[in-house]
């Protein structure tokens, strides 16, 4: 039995979250719900968390529960169990190093971020790239050009851009958070995110239910949280991933080749 450890390093943070916004442009500048949800999520340290994720495409069906463990370093790890309780398999990602211990197909990828950067598992409908942002419910607001700013239907409403994409952002006045991003290229429409059910813990608001859907792909990923620890310490032991003596090895470079 191989035993192979990702290190997470967890601390703890206090920060406040931005107050009730009126809903009026004028008295609110898009800079500063930005600059509110920005600190929101630059207060997620670590998160700590039991989930059930459904998936939808035309190739896969189905709902996996998963343990979440997320450190604002960029490593991410979900152990995630199948249908009838059967273990599916751990994932890792690092800054740089990528693990993926599938254990229904007997077969352990070890490697780089940048080998496997492209590719998906656990059938979910994403690539490495996304699944730390959306699992730690957070959105890249860097770089960001404000084409307009109005009210939408009692929301804030944003229309961005980087560049040839469009991101269609309404934003909560309630808690001054984003519940929904829109992103299209031209006429076509990349992917729908929502985030609701917030939680505040640690003066940190966090959506407990987080989707993503490809509408053109017909794809589409769900993840309800359950017993959420936000900036709290985690049990070194928690990351540790075993892997059996009789997994297939497979090479990142090699895998990225395919």
């Amino acid at each position: 039995m191989r035993i192979i450890y990702g290190l997470l390093l967890a601390t703890l943070y206090w920060s406040c979250s931005g107050p009730k916004f009126v809903l009026d442009t004028e008295k609110v500048t898009f800079t500063q719900l930005l600059d509110n949800i920005s600190e929101n999520q630059r207060g997620i340290k670590t998160l700590d968390a039991s989930s059930r994720i459904s998936v939808d495409s035309q190739e896969f069906s189905g709902t996996f529960f998963a343990e979440i463990l997320y450190n604002s370093n960029d490593s991410l790890l979900i152990s995630a169990t199948g249908p009838f309780g059967i273990h599916a398999g751990t994932l890792f990602i690092g800054q740089h190093r990528f693990i993926f211990n599938n254990q229904i197909a007997n077969k352990f990828y070890n490697g780089s971020v940048e080998d496997f950067r492209q590719k998906q598992f656990f059938q979910f409908p994403l690539n490495l790239s996304e699944l730390i942002n959306i699992f730690a419910a957070k959105e890249n607001l860097s770089a960001f050009r404000v084409n307009t700013y109005d009210i939408d239907d009692d929301y804030f409403h944003l229309e961005t851009g980087r560049g040839s994409t469009t991101y269609d952002i309404l934003i909560d006045p309630d808690n001054g958070q984003i519940i929904k991003v829109v992103a299209q290229n031209g006429e076509k429409t990349l992917y729908i995110r929502e985030y609701g059910d917030f939680i505040k813990m640690n003066n940190i608001l966090f959506p407990r239910k987080i989707t993503m859907t490809r509408p053109e792909e017909k794809q589409a990923i769900a993840i309800y949280y359950t017993n959420i620890r936000l900036n709290q310490s985690i049990e070194q032991n928690k990351f540790m991933i075993k892997i059996s003596d009789r997994a297939e090895q497979i090479d990142g470079t090699l895998y990225s080749e395919q």
